[in-house]
């Protein structure tokens, strides 16, 4: 028989399974304009959902769940209240049984995840629910203050629920969780993450697979729950998986409340504590998909870090997308703004001004079908390389320029471009930058654009049939270089 309490005695690992508490929603009141992170607001995550055929709510959470440390012990159960935002098929017929979950990056409550891949998912007919997980600012912010050595200059203001509030009170000023930086350490110093994040994501996650009658999917069937977290949020679902959660905490029929896990363009480690890169207490019927950029690439060869090797027992998949950053200007969240190289005083280095401007999303698109067919079909997902290690660097091909190893994506099979990293080319950016091929470079590798531009095709089919690009996608990626690029027209080429 499941239990359904917490307990506060045994580590995670030695724990019998146990029901989470079912917490409670009620609709958010309308405010007179759409939510944070709304899909209908002007922005990043703006989608056409009429169009899609999609409807979006936003609705309280709210229960108690049980505050726990960085290293996994249980202290006690306290109340909170946060939002969540669900974004879901009018339909019901066009509804694929599967929500996607994710907490909302720190960083002006941003839908990571839905930036990247809100078009597949309408289109497969997926639900998504974003939720909150946050404070109020501290004296000493965490998010800010756990590298001792970085001065933010100035302050985000977009890091907690008193930038909810000043966005929306009427809607966010009843939102609270437990925070207590003296009690709640992780390397040493107050933990960057919520206690409660770990109960709050489970308490969510069997609300949804629940197919309550009054729940925020209601009318429609959920049969998956899948984690899709990005940036320095995933490392809560790093520490569900660690600390044994997923075996602890299961439905009342004993399955599992998440059935895949997906993270992304995060160091586990890099905001505090242990460095790793698979959990140690991963059962047999975890599915665990970790996808670094190029900058968690360089991050990890500099100090020695080993990749996690891929395994089908238990299931797991590690990647490394090469010619991808670990943030774009279309990655936003709202109130955020990022330096460009011109307010560095680096407006006229060439190895500054470039950003990476490449469809990226595509490649979490296609990791995200072949996850999806790895958990219905049992098909395991495609593998790849990792990025080849020169010492404690990465090594560059000297004709390309460009990492060898990885994801490729057609941008780097045929590349006009080399793709960089703020460790090397010391702009200072939170983005990385490439160094585009001049005339005289990209004639030597293709003698003329005809030449490039059928390389380039080939290189596109060659990734569907590798399953890192859909076809359905393939018509967001087009050749990076012009014809003008190969005339050495530099105008035309800094214009991009």
């Amino acid at each position: 028989m499941l239990l359904t309490v917490w307990s506060m005695m045994l580590s995670p690992v030695d724990l019998p399974a146990a029901v989470p508490l079912l917490p409670s929603i009620s609709p958010v009141p309308p405010s007179g304009k759409p939510p944070l992170s709304s899909a209908l607001r002007p922005g990043t995550e703006y989608a056409d959902l009429a169009q899609a055929g999609y409807i979006e709510e936003e609705f309280y959470l709210y229960g108690a769940a049980p505050a726990i440390t960085a290293a996994g012990e249980t202290l006690f159960n306290a109340p909170y209240i946060t939002r969540i935002l669900v974004r879901r098929p009018r339909d019901p017929a066009r509804f694929n049984g599967t929500v996607v979950i994710s907490p909302f990056t720190w960083i002006g409550e941003r839908g990571a995840d839905w930036i990247l891949t809100r078009d597949y998912l309408m289109r497969k007919g997926y639900a998504w629910v974003g939720y909150t997980l946050s404070i109020n600012k501290p004296d000493s912010d965490p998010k800010t203050r756990t590298d001792p050595e970085w001065q933010p200059d100035p302050e985000p203001p977009n890091l907690n629920l008193d930038f909810m509030r000043r966005f929306d009170y009427a809607r966010y000023a009843p939102l609270g969780a437990y925070y207590d930086p003296r009690r709640f350490l992780r390397g040493g110093l107050p933990d960057a993450f919520v206690p409660q994040s770990q109960g709050i994501g489970a308490q969510l996650a069997l609300l949804l697979k629940s197919n309550t009658l009054d729940g925020p999917l209601r009318g429609l069937h959920v049969d998956r729950v899948y984690v899709n977290s990005w940036a320095v949020t995933a490392q809560v679902w790093m520490d569900y998986l660690d600390q044994g959660r997923h075996q602890q905490w299961r439905m009342p029929d004993g399955r599992p409340l998440v059935d895949a896990y997906m993270t992304g363009k995060m160091n586990w480690g890099g905001v505090g504590g242990e460095v790793l890169r698979v959990p140690r207490h991963i059962s047999d019927d975890v599915l665990f998909v970790t996808i670094y950029s190029q900058s968690e690439t360089s991050f990890d060869a500099k100090r020695g870090i080993a990749p996690p090797r891929d395994s089908d027992q238990p299931r797991l998949r590690f990647y490394e997308l090469t010619g991808v950053p670990h943030i774009r200007p279309d990655d936003l969240g709202t109130d955020e703004k990022e330096d460009m190289a011109t307010d560095v005083g680096k407006g006229n280095d060439p190895q500054c001004i470039h950003l990476y401007d490449e469809p990226s999303q595509v490649l979490v698109d296609a990791l995200l079908e072949s996850m999806d067919r790895w958990v219905r079909q049992g098909i395991p997902m495609v593998r790849a390389p990792t990025v080849r290690r020169q010492g404690r660097g990465l090594y560059r091909d000297p004709k390309t320029r460009n990492w060898v190893g990885g994801v490729r994506p057609p941008w780097i099979a045929v590349p006009a471009a080399a793709y960089m990293v703020d460790d090397e080319t010391h702009c200072g950016l939170v983005y990385d930058t490439k160094i585009p091929f001049n005339a005289q470079e990209l004639r030597a590798l293709y003698g003329n654009y005809a030449n490039y531009s059928r390389k380039f095709a080939a290189a596109k089919q060659t990734s569907i049939r590798s399953g890192f690009l859909l076809p359905e996608d393939a018509d967001l990626v087009q050749p990076v270089a012009q014809p003008a690029d190969f005339r050495g027209d530099r105008a035309h080429a800094a214009g991009r």
